[in-house]
């Protein structure tokens, strides 16, 4: 996509392709043609990776990846960047030296700005928080047209309404970041399997803080004795003494396989979903201590390029809420049941245990377990799913995340997330016109602030 400074009207999409918009799309190339940039409302995007309208506008849409500069790195491995570096460069990078990112989600084809905006976890968020509590400064553009910088010490509420802000605060321009020492590049992994959900609780509940690093597959079909069974992962970062000698301690990624075109739709039926969960359950055996690079640990559906063509024309949608810790067996049992009883093939399934909030106003993360499904799109049937999963949430007493959001109302945002008023607020202050806005903005009612 090759796009300037002059702007083109195109049709992008969510990662998931479930929702398209056409806009003018401009990609500056400098930071002080930001501002011009900006036009009237809009929003800022990043690497395109947030699963449903978040980085969608029916006005300018800013691309920040050619803001991708890596300013400096302190002797105490504070990072300053620019927004539109993404995780994986930085990675590469630093990492040979020694540093690594404290937090990264299941993908490193993330910008700086996007992970701030989003306050991403990771497989660490019991043990290290969000990303967004590692963030020592940021510099975001208002809509004033100034350069504010913002810390928790400095603006704390302007800052903590931007972390987790999905961008509507404005366009975070620069990151400053706290790096965590690397031994090495590998990590050693248990691999554990369980029969079904009792199981799999059990474990997270008695086993998964004595790892850094934990996750779960775990297969959204399965039925009866076996519903909610699992491959769970336990990782720990590879001492370098436990390398050979002679062996490069930081390892570095080859090239992923392109998915070249859409596949048919209906190729992602119930029953391939069942057979694609069988062979991925069998070929994953009872295993500890297997050493693994980086990459296939932590971004493990990066080793194909846009695998978002799987899912054909149609694209899907990601459905991932998180529950109170009070939440448990049965809960989670229904939530399973109530995608059983649609006949709705799904993949990719992970739960995870979180650990406290981080205190940004629209943040996702809190307190509990956290269950992510990626479901076809299949009509209005998976339209009433998904609607029913965010009721069944909300009477939980948990939400979904907005960077993987598509369909939520306005009226469920409101029950989810009881810091709306407090963001709005902050909002009315450096947006008071609501010029930055975006397609799930306006949605669930936090575009125009007047």
């Amino acid at each position: 996509m090759a796009v300037h400074e002059a702007g083109r009207t195109l049709e992008i999409a969510g990662w998931g392709h479930a929702v398209r918009e056409r806009a003018e799309v401009v990609r500056p190339e400098l930071q002080d043609r930001l501002r011009g940039a900006l036009g009237g409302t809009g929003i800022a995007r990043g690497l395109g990776r947030a699963y449903g309208d978040a980085a969608l506008s029916r006005g300018r849409v800013v691309l920040t990846t050619r803001l991708s500069r890596m300013l400096s790195l302190s002797p105490e491995g504070v990072l300053t960047a620019e927004a539109g570096v993404s995780l994986g460069d930085i990675m590469r990078t630093l990492l040979p030296r020694g540093w690594t990112l404290p937090v990264t989600p299941g993908t490193q084809w993330v910008t700086l700005g996007g992970a701030v905006a989003a306050d991403v976890h990771g497989k660490n968020h019991h043990a290290a928080g969000t990303f967004g509590q590692h963030v020592t400064a940021l510099v975001l553009l208002t809509a004033d047209g100034e350069l504010r910088r913002i810390s928790p010490q400095h603006d704390a509420e302007l800052f903590w309404a931007t972390v987790g802000g999905m961008g509507l605060t404005g366009v975070i321009v620069e990151v400053s970041l706290q790096l965590v020492p690397a031994e090495t590049g590998y990590l050693s992994v248990d691999y554990i399997r369980t029969g079904g959900l009792e199981e799999t609780l059990e474990w997270f509940s008695g086993h998964d803080r004595s790892y850094p690093f934990t996750v779960a597959w775990i297969d959204g079909l399965k039925e009866g004795s076996g519903l909610g069974r699992a491959v769970l992962m336990g990782g720990r970062v590879t001492e370098r003494q436990a390398l050979k000698a002679g062996e490069a301690p930081y390892p570095m990624p080859r090239g992923a396989v392109r998915v070249p075109f859409e596949f048919p739709g209906g190729s992602l039926s119930l029953p391939v979903g069942r057979a694609f969960n069988a062979v991925y359950y069998g070929m994953h055996k009872p295993s500890l201590a297997v050493r693994e690079p980086w990459w296939k640990f932590f971004y493990p559906l990066d080793v194909a390029d846009d695998w978002f063509r799987l899912y054909g024309r149609r694209g899907f949608a990601q459905y991932q809420g998180v529950y109170p810790p009070e939440v448990g067996l049965g809960e989670l049992r229904a939530i399973l049941r109530r995608i059983h009883a649609a006949r709705h093939p799904n993949f990719l399934g992970v739960l995870k245990r979180m650990g406290p909030s981080s205190g940004g106003m629209l943040s996702f993360p809190r307190e509990g377990l956290t269950l992510a499904l990626d479901l076809p799109m299949q009509g209005q049937g998976t339209l009433r799913l998904f609607q029913d999963l965010y009721a069944m949430t909300a009477d939980l007493g948990g939400r979904v995340y907005l960077a993987k959001d598509a369909f939520l109302t306005r009226e469920m945002f409101r029950r989810m997330y009881p810091g709306w008023e407090a963001f709005l607020a902050v909002k009315a202050r450096v947006d008071p016109e609501g010029k930055f806005r975006s397609l799930l903005a306006e949605r669930i009612g936090l575009g125009e602030v007047r």
